[in-house]
């Protein structure tokens, strides 16, 4: 019991990261350990050895923070919903708090691959348990398939499960390409390809495309020559899964057929290519044009976008008039509309930091960080459809991931 003890006290900062990964099917609740890490920071500030490295890491991760910050702060002053800005801009605070407790009690490699290993159990549960409701109609829990897409654990919020498990996954892969044999490696992408596409969300898709991209480069490097034959059978396993997710799944049929209908060119079939995602596109466009410089207001995009959209525009019309899109759909979209051209610059300057923090880290370092750095480009892609950026889930990860990567961070002796 003395021994179990010890490991947790040891561990626990481990098992607080991978309970966030495994609470995010179910609502806010991976805001728990997200506050948890936010909380701990003051602790930490109280030891001597840990404020040194919150100082040193502070200089990498505050700035980049301050860009992704700064412009919430600036549009809230004329938001469209002022109270929703200001709470979601001073709310945010805790996302760098936390980020920085995650760099001091995460450093150790030992305990981020603890994060990795784990997490990559939480991700093939997943994959399978999509498989079983898909199969079967509910899933190992008993809970039935949502009629629009696969939904698996996430229950109501169907739209995040194959996104999610696509950007997450190079945990998994960077797991199995180091600890399991080249077949597993194989095995585990089939298996997290397969799940995705039966889930039929199209941003998933893309990002698994990315994901196999960069993993097919990265297999010519010296170190992977192991698993340089086994790449081999990908395309293989690609295109079975692609066949087999057609024969055996009527989502991701439809959305195909759906995505298909962009070849013919009219403007009607790239609305509908595009689930109607062009009208919203176009309203951001209205929002950025209006209000150039700080745009509507982070979280205050529901509330404009009825006052932007035209005046036949699909979703008010679906919603009878009460509402329409909440979000842009689109990362560099929903920056231009919920804070303009100083939410761009912020953007632009945060990629300029963040390449420059990447280019300073040593090789080992980069290798040590390459899971979450990945992960964060996936999430972070511009040209596929997002999540709210400034929503609760979609920020949550980001410095989730961010943290983790900060953690990598070798402080400067002094």
């Amino acid at each position: 019991m003395k021994l179990l003890l010890k490991r947790l006290q040891a561990d626990w900062p481990c098992w607080l990261a991978v309970s966030f990964f495994a609470l995010l099917p179910f609502g806010r609740l991976a805001e728990i350990p997200l506050s948890a890490f936010a909380l701990c920071l003051p602790v930490l500030a109280r030891n001597k050895e840990h404020r040194h490295r919150i100082k040193q890491v502070s200089i990498i991760v505050v700035p980049i923070f301050l860009c992704f910050w700064l412009p919430m702060v600036a549009s809230s002053f004329d938001s469209f919903l002022p109270q929703k800005s200001w709470t979601s801009s001073i709310a945010a605070l805790r996302f760098l708090a936390a980020a920085l407790s995650m760099a001091v009690l995460l450093h150790a490699d030992s305990a981020r691959w603890r994060v990795i290993r784990w997490t990559s159990f939480i991700l093939v549960f997943w994959a399978v348990d999509g498989f079983i409701q898909l199969i079967f109609g509910t899933d190992i829990f008993g809970i039935a398939m949502n009629p629009d897409r696969l939904n698996a654990m996430f229950i109501k919020k169907y739209q995040f499960f194959g996104p999610t498990l696509a950007m997450l996954s190079p945990l998994l892969l960077e797991h199995a390409r180091r600890h399991w044999p080249p077949w597993g490696w194989v095995a585990a992408f089939t298996l997290t390809l397969g799940a995705v596409l039966i889930a039929g969300m199209r941003a998933g898709w893309l990002i698994m495309g990315l994901v196999l991209l960069v993993y097919m480069w990265l297999m010519f490097r010296r170190e992977n020559r192991e698993l340089r034959k086994a790449s081999l059978s990908i395309p293989v396993f690609v295109f079975t899964a692609i066949i087999g997710a057609y024969l055996v799944s009527p989502l991701f049929q439809a959305r195909l057929d759906q995505s298909l209908l962009i070849t013919q060119g009219s403007k009607a079939a790239v609305s509908a290519a595009s689930s109607k995602r062009m009208p919203i596109f176009n309203t951001s466009l209205s929002m950025y044009s209006a209000h150039p410089v700080n745009g509507v207001g982070v979280r205050a995009f529901p509330k404009a976008y009825m006052e932007y959209a035209a005046e036949d525009d699909v979703h008010i019309r679906a919603s009878g008039g009460k509402s329409g899109a909440t979000h842009a759909h689109n990362l560099v979209l929903e920056v231009m509309a919920d804070t303009g051209s100083i939410g761009l610059l912020g953007m632009l300057a945060g990629l300029v930091l963040v390449l420059r923090f990447w280019r300073g880290l040593t090789p080992a370092r980069r290798t040590e960080a390459f899971p979450f750095a990945l992960a964060l480009a996936l999430v972070l892609f511009p040209l596929n459809s997002h999540f709210a950026l400034y929503g609760t889930y979609m920020s949550s990860l980001i410095w989730i991931l961010f943290g983790l990567w900060a953690a990598v961070i070798d402080p400067k002796p002094g």
